[in-house]
């Protein structure tokens, strides 16, 4: 086989690729965020947004990021949309006035990412929200993969823990595993895990 035959293969398999990687691209499905909260609302309010598809339908178990400016600088928080594509951040204490709210999905092998940056004004006055007893901004942030089933405990610093039923740990305002064998670990992440191993069929988790 002489080079030029060669070089004519080679491109055509580059060409191959190419075109293969530009039709899985495209595959993806588009996403957008909505807020659903009021664009003006008291310390206690949540600020409340959706995630869908292009279709309008509801993607849920999915890590969306938020970032709420306060004095110039942002808080980073990371969310698990619940099973309507759902997420919340609660607010407590912030100071009134405006604040840039940016939510960010970053999408996976199935979805395109997206981004929704918005101003919300934060007035004075007493929220009648019930959705949590949290005591810090922070302390907020669900992480929603089972909250239907989800239980309140403590830790031995007072820490508020949700538990997830589904996958037996405990994991903190921050989706951060406490205690057990994932001690320190992403709820999300080792919860995508076990999902992934129960579709192989693999019942003995670890």
């Amino acid at each position: 086989m002489n080079k030029k035959i060669i070089l004519v293969l080679l491109s055509v398999f580059i060409v191959a690729v190419v075109a293969g990687s530009a039709i899985a691209a495209e595959a993806k499905v588009n996403t957008e965020i909505k807020m659903l909260s009021e664009k003006t609302l008291k310390n206690g309010d949540d600020i409340e947004f959706q995630l869908k598809d292009a279709q309008g339908k509801e993607i849920a178990s999915q890590k969306v990021n938020i970032s709420f400016e306060v004095n110039g600088k942002y808080e980073n928080y990371s969310v698990i949309t619940d099973e309507h594509g759902k997420g919340y951040l609660v607010l407590f204490n912030e100071a009134l006035g405006d604040h840039k709210v940016i939510i960010n999905y970053t999408g996976n092998e199935k979805y395109n990412p997206c981004k929704l940056e918005e101003t919300i004004k934060i007035v004075e006055g007493t929220s009648k929200n019930d959705k949590t007893n949290a005591n810090s901004t922070a302390s907020t942030i669900k992480y929603d993969n089972a909250t239907k089933n989800a239980t309140n405990a403590t830790n031995d610093t007072g820490e508020i823990l949700y538990y997830d039923a589904e996958y037996n740990f405990y994991y903190n305002q921050f989706g951060v595993i406490k205690g057990g064998q994932n001690d320190g670990m992403d709820a999300y992440e080792i919860a995508s895990h076990y999902a992934e191993q129960e579709a192989k069929g693999n019942t003995n988790l670890e």
